[in-house]
Order: C-alpha cells, then structure tokens, then sequence
C-alpha cells in the first residue's frame, strides 16, 4: 500500500553526523509498517474481512455428514405365541447407520441481508479505523521527530551560548588581573559559565529521552543511533472555510460515527425480522443397517432421499421483540447525538488549529527578528564590555534576553509544525 503524507514538506539539510540519518518520511515508512498499534488494527481488519460472509449471514445452507455403528453380546430367551421357545447364547447384534442432512433457510424475515450488510459495514468500519489509528501514529511520530529536531536546536543555541560565556569569563579574569575589575565580575561569569553547563547536560537528556520515545514508535531497539533533519520548515497555507467543507466526508471520527450509525440500522432490521415468518427447506439421505442373531428379523437395511419444509411464525412472545427493536431505535438515536456531538468537537479542533496554526506564523515572524536583534545587542554589548564601557550586568541582561529570544524561535517554529500537522491529521488527510 503506498500512503502519500499530505503537505508534510521538509527542510533537511546535509550535516554531518556520525550516525546515519533518519528522514521523516523514513521515520513515517517505518512506524507504519511496524508500530504495533498499527499492527493490531490491520489484524482487527483482517478479522472483520473474514466475518464478512455469507455463511456468517446464514445464506448459506448447512450440511453435515452423521454416522452411528452400535455392536452388543446378549444372551436371548424368547417365548413366541405360537409355543416356540428359542434361547441363544453369545448373540450378535449390531447396528449401522449414516446420514447426511441439509438445510437451508429460504426466508427469515429478510434478516440474513441485514446481517450481511451488517457485515459488510464492520468491515469498511476497520479500514476507516485503520485509517485513522494510522494517521494518530503519523502525528506522534512527526511530533516525537521534531522534538528531536527542537531539542537538537536547543543544543546548538546552548553551545553557542557557552562559548559566549566562556569568553566573557575570560574578558572578566583578564580585567581583574589588572585590576580595573572586582572578583566579583569573574564569579558572576564562572557562575553564569556553570549553569550554561548544566542546561547542555539537560538537554543532552531530554535528546536521548526524545530518541528513546520514536524507536519505540518505530518498533526499533531503544538504544539505536540516529540523526534527524537539523531545521523545521512549514509550507502549509490552509484554508479554514474548505477545511470546513472537507472535514465532514474526510474527519475518520465523523466517518466512524456516521458508520456506526449506519450498523445499528441493520441492527434495528435484524430485530424487526422476528416479526415475519421463517420458512426453510430440509433434505436428507440415510442409510441404516441392522443385524441380529436372535429374534425375528435377522437383517433390516434402509436407504433413501427425504425432503421437506419447515415454517413458522412467531406470533407472540411477550413484547420482547417489540421492545428490542424500540431499545434499538433509542441507540440509533443515541449514535446520531453522538455524531453531531464529534461534528462539534471536530469543528472546534479545527477552528482552534488553524488559530493556532495563523498565530504562531506570525510568532515565528517576530521572534526570528527579534532573535536577529538580540544577537546584534549582544555583539555590541560584549564589545562594550570588553573595553570597559558597560558593566557585567549590562552584558548579563543582553546575554539573557538573546538566550529567550533563541529558545521562543525554535519553540514557535515547532509549535507551527504541530498545529500542521493536527490540521491535516483532523482533515484526515495525513495518510492518504
């Protein structure tokens, strides 16, 4: 099967990492054809394919083949009315017999097509769950693959940073060797330096954390080496009025409401069958052989075809039947509440995505400015700093408004490709 991933577009750049390098439409491939969620509900599938018959329908006529042997020792004293006593030690009887009998129900009410359409309605209910279980795995493994990517970037930011630090320490020890600074500037960087550290080492965790979660999405060993893309590009432009329109006939919840709607109908027919009367017709062909040493008939052996038809008609039970069908016009009731009750959901997810969606596009516009700024500040900072016309904690807060302005642009950036992502997951066109 090949499934076309709807407007993931990807930025994948060519760095150089020691393990080889795992696409997300690699990632995608893998997690579908092994992630074990996906893997039970295509056995799920399988399983509503095979009940889907016409014997499980009871269309099919029914055929068994029987056999009987029976064999006795009996010692028989008889007394005849014509005066005649026979005894007979040791006697020998045994019986043999074998049939085969068929029936088929020609009539039922027209309950055997309920149940075949019934059948036939689960199974296009697994493959629209199908669908969907495997669109949810999509969007955990795009969202665990760009955490990775996030946190990659976090990284990056922090070593960059570290380095920053590492050189206003140096700047710090070299005023206070000659003295036109206090010890104070120098433990205030060797302090700043330490804490830069141990975020790093905190990345460095949730990294390995991140990974650990997508093999185990892919079905791969938790410890397997990887490297992932290094940027998060977004291409999507939607639209919220034809996500609107799309979402009724594409939305897998919807579908699998719509559908369930649709099986407790035949159900409602199934019950409502009892009403009608059930005729069937019955066929057989049997063979019986006895054998006797004692009495009169020493040997009797039929053979021979019998056939016939047998109806009835329930007339009253109670009102059991009525009530069944009443029950089940309340659930056929109940499954249309809930449909207009996930069309709410659904609308609302949508509406609340592409706010998303909208919202953080223009966040990522201002914080890749304001990032940009931040690094002009804190370059001019630093140099002022370095020649001794700003203090420390002029560079510190420079230093700290770029640090926040690095970790909202790369959080923004995979806020967006969330929000895509749910979008085309509700519109349900993530896998196709």
């Amino acid at each position: 099967m090949l499934y076309k991933l709807g407007l993931i577009l990807l930025g994948i750049t060519s760095g150089l990492y020691a393990q080889s390098v795992l696409t997300i439409e690699d990632a995608i491939k893998t997690g579908l054809e092994k992630n074990y969620a996906v893997l039970i509900v295509k056995n799920q599938q399988e399983i509503a394919k095979a009940q889907n018959n016409f014997g499980n329908a009871g269309m099919s006529p029914t055929v068994t083949l029987n056999g009987s042997f029976n064999a006795a020792n009996l010692n028989s004293h008889q007394e005849f009315n014509t005066g005649v006593v026979q005894d007979k030690s040791g006697a020998q009887t045994n019986n043999l017999g074998a049939s085969v009998n068929a029936a088929w129900t020609v009539f039922d009410g027209l309950k055997m097509f309920a149940i075949k359409k019934r059948l036939s309605l689960n199974e296009d209910l697994s493959a629209i769950q199908l669908k969907q279980q495997m669109e949810n795995t999509v969007y955990d493994i795009i969202a665990s693959y760009y955490d990775i990517v996030r946190t990659m970037e976090l990284i990056k930011a922090a070593k960059q940073n570290l380095s920053i630090y590492e050189e206003r320490k140096k700047i710090a020890k070299l005023k206070l060797d000659i003295g036109s600074d206090s010890k104070v500037d120098f433990l205030l960087s060797q302090s700043d330096e330490n804490k830069a550290k141990s975020t790093l080492l905190q990345l460095e965790l949730q990294l390995l954390n991140a990974k650990t979660k997508l093999n185990t999405l892919l079905n791969k060993p938790v410890d397997t080496e990887f490297a992932t893309s290094d940027s998060i590009v977004v291409n999507y432009d939607p639209n919220l009025d034809e996500l609107k329109k799309t979402i009724l006939k594409s939305n897998p919840s919807i579908l699998i409401s719509k559908q369930n709607e649709l099986i407790v109908s035949q159900s409602i027919k199934e019950a409502r069958a009892a009403n009608l009367p059930f005729v069937q017709l019955n066929g057989a062909y049997n063979f019986t052989r006895a054998q006797s040493q004692a009495g009169i008939v020493f040997l009797n052996q039929q053979a021979g075809l019998n056939g016939g038809v047998t109806a009835s008609w329930l007339l009253f039970n109670g009102t059991k039947n009525s009530k069944l069908v009443k029950e089940r016009n309340i659930l056929f009731l109940n499954q249309r509440y809930l449909t207009e009750q996930i069309q709410l959901q659904v609308d609302a997810q949508v509406y609340n995505s592409y706010k998303s969606y909208v919202l953080n596009k223009q966040i990522v516009d201002m914080e890749r400015q304001n990032l940009k700024d931040s690094q002009d500040v804190l370059a001019i900072a630093l140099e002022r700093y370095k020649i001794g016309k700003s203090n420390l904690l002029e560079t510190i807060e420079t230093q700290k408004n770029l640090e926040d302005a690095q970790t909202r642009y790369i959080q923004a950036l995979y806020n967006i490709k969330l929000a895509e992502a749910d979008l085309l997951r509700v519109n349900g066109s993530l896998v196709k």
